[in-house]
């Protein structure tokens, strides 16, 4: 009996004994473990970081992130042909904080940093927390450069003109790149360290944008355009252009009913222009509209002034609808302009003026141009009545104060044409008839008396096969009519 209790008092002695042991050396190992050193058998990114400080851990993580920066170029294909996708400077990593995660199982308590490198010993510490993408916006801009965003086998809907037809080929949707799955592709690799293998460019179904037929209408509808003549080329004939128009309710109704591929006819309307290119070459200043000569007397600056001014009026072109101004055309009249002292009118007086006998050819351009029919928004009489007009046929200018004015509202140009001659100023106004159109002229002495007379000019203008008239009226008031200036 008592061999039996020594036998299990010294069972217990040596279990006591080796735990003690136990106890002393895993005591030992805790206090062995070095905090700022980094457990052995510890891997991140399958890079080894065991017994490294945390300086040099997170140093070893960034080469390891660079490299692979350098290897991150993913190859995307679609229909046979591959895009090269760089987005290796995408890739992010906190290499500190994984660091410092691998160095915290040293920094335990004490009696767990033991714990920790026993497990570490047999087991191993790997960890995988590879570099990834954080900024998705750049991402798309990445894929975008790639030219991965314009694959599509989308067909828009096109058009063109035909055989006096609007042509719609109704476009198909196709496909386009899943820019949403391809993302999430992308990512699933870099999650797993693979750079090597292909993706295939996910697709999506297409949009086939509705056709805007407004958009369409503005580019095909156009208004005709007469010949004409271009000022800025030497009065050279501009070609003229046929008007073009289509139904847009029409159209935008079979758009809507068309299918994708389908063909799709518009009938155009065309609308031929009231003056063709041939008809301007054909008509363009045949026609004498109407013609007038005055004698031109007086002293020699007089003469110089009246040539001058005639010099400058003759050859001038009016376009439809422009306005011809005598002041603007002649300019001021000042020695620097090569005009001369003649006589004037100033108010009641008769002066010395630059430019004096000008009015001599604005009011023989005005006579034919009463003839011709063409608007005149602007004529003043002088103060007495002149001597080579009659009473009511005159007009009269001063520069920055009164002017003659005409305006073309003739469907073709005109041309005025002046010159002096021997004694006489003649003023001819050259266009195209284009109808019969009898014009007649009357003046009417509204009152008269020694000391002065009121004239009233009246233009009676009567549309071909109508006996109704376009009546103008311009008024004149004059004193002492028994005295005529030059």
């Amino acid at each position: 009996m008592d061999e039996r209790k020594e036998k299990k008092k010294h069972i217990i002695f040596l279990i006591t004994a080796g735990a003690l042991l136990l106890a002393a050396a895993y005591l030992i190992l805790c206090a062995s473990v070095k905090t700022d050193r980094i457990l052995p058998n510890t891997t991140v990114n399958k890079v080894s970081l065991g017994g490294m400080t945390l300086p040099d851990a997170a140093a070893a993580l960034e080469a390891d992130t660079d490299a692979r920066r350098k290897n991150a170029v993913l190859t995307v294909t679609a229909d046979g042909t591959s895009y090269p996708l760089d987005i290796g400077s995408l890739l992010e990593l906190d290499y500190k904080a994984l660091a410092a995660q691998s160095l915290s199982d040293s920094q335990k308590g004490f009696l767990l940093r033991g714990f920790c490198w026993l497990r570490n010993a047999i087991l191993g510490s790997q960890t995988m927390a590879l570099p990834s993408i954080k900024d998705l916006d750049t991402l798309h801009k990445r894929i975008a450069d790639a030219g991965l965003l314009e694959i599509s086998s989308t067909v828009p809907t096109s058009y063109q003109e035909e055989d006096g037809q609007l042509v719609f080929t109704i476009g198909t949707a196709g496909t386009v790149t899943d820019e949403a799955a391809l993302t999430r592709q992308i990512l699933d690799a870099l999650e797993a360290g693979d750079y090597g293998s292909k993706i295939t460019c996910p697709t999506a179904a297409g949009i086939l944008e509705p056709t805007d037929i407004e958009q369409i209408y503005q580019e095909i509808h156009s208004e005709p355009v007469n010949a004409s003549l271009d000022p800025n080329n030497g009065y050279q004939i501009t070609e003229s252009a046929r008007g073009v128009d289509f139904d847009r309710e029409a159209a935008q109704k079979a758009l809507n009913e068309a299918s994708e591929g389908s063909t799709v006819s518009i009938a155009l309307a065309y609308t031929e222009p009231e003056i063709t290119t041939q008809d301007l070459k054909d008509n363009l200043f045949k026609d004498r509209l109407a013609t007038h000569t005055t004698g031109a007397g007086g002293s020699a600056n007089r003469i110089i002034n009246i040539q001058l001014a005639a010099a400058k009026c003759n050859g001038v072109i009016l376009l439809p609808g422009e306005e011809f101004s005598f002041n603007q055309t002649v300019g001021e009249q000042t020695a620097e302009t090569g005009f001369q002292k003649a006589n004037a009118t100033q108010g009641e007086k008769v002066i010395q003026a630059y430019g004096g006998g000008i009015c001599q050819v604005s009011t023989t351009l005005f006579i034919p141009a009463l003839y011709a029919g063409l608007d005149i928004p602007e004529r003043w009489c002088h103060t007495y009545v002149s001597s080579y007009a009659d009473p009511g046929m005159d007009a009269a200018v001063a520069w920055g104060d009164l002017d003659f004015r005409i305006v073309n509202d003739k469907k073709y140009p005109v041309k005025l044409e002046v010159s002096y001659e021997n004694g006489s100023l003649t003023a001819t106004i050259w266009g195209t008839k284009t109808e019969d159109t009898p014009i007649e002229i009357e003046t009417k002495v509204l009152d008269s008396s020694d000391r002065s007379l009121e004239v009233q000019t009246i233009r009676k203008m009567y549309s071909s096969g109508s006996e109704n008239a376009v009546i103008t009226r311009f008024n004149s008031s004059y004193i002492n009519p028994s005295v005529r200036q030059d």
